[in-house]
């Protein structure tokens, strides 16, 4: 698996952002963002450049990894409907994947439970 940390951190940081590229036992190769951590607003733009990154990588489909997110802001919230909205003009999809239960109720609050993988779903108890 071919794995590209975001450079946009200094050396002090540890990377939110992670993007790889693993074949999937589909036969088909999907751009995989891991974003990891408290999702605040300090790196929204650091999210923004990685999706783009991601986007423009080839035409593969992007899966969101939300397994490592301890918290998101809204704001990311809306950065994830840009990209899909982006990938989507493409005949792209986007997906998310392993959110956690407190991830999974805000994306459930705000209509986007539907763009989680079926493995790795997390219903609140």
């Amino acid at each position: 698996m071919a794995t590209v940390v975001s450079r946009r951190y200094s050396v002090a940081n540890r990377p939110r952002v992670i993007v790889s590229r693993p074949l999937e036992t589909t036969h088909d190769i999907r751009t995989v963002v891991a974003l990891r951590g408290e999702l605040d607003a300090a790196a929204l733009n650091t999210l923004f450049d990685t999706f783009d990154d991601a986007i423009a990588l080839d035409d593969s489909d992007v899966v969101v990894d939300l397994a490592e997110v301890e918290f998101i802001g809204a704001a990311w919230i809306g950065t994830l409907v840009r990209s899909r909205a982006c990938l989507q003009a493409q005949d792209r999809e986007l997906t998310l994947r392993s959110p956690s239960r407190v991830v999974y109720r805000l994306l459930e609050l705000c209509g986007l439970s539907y763009l989680i993988e079926p493995i790795g779903r997390v219903e609140p108890a």
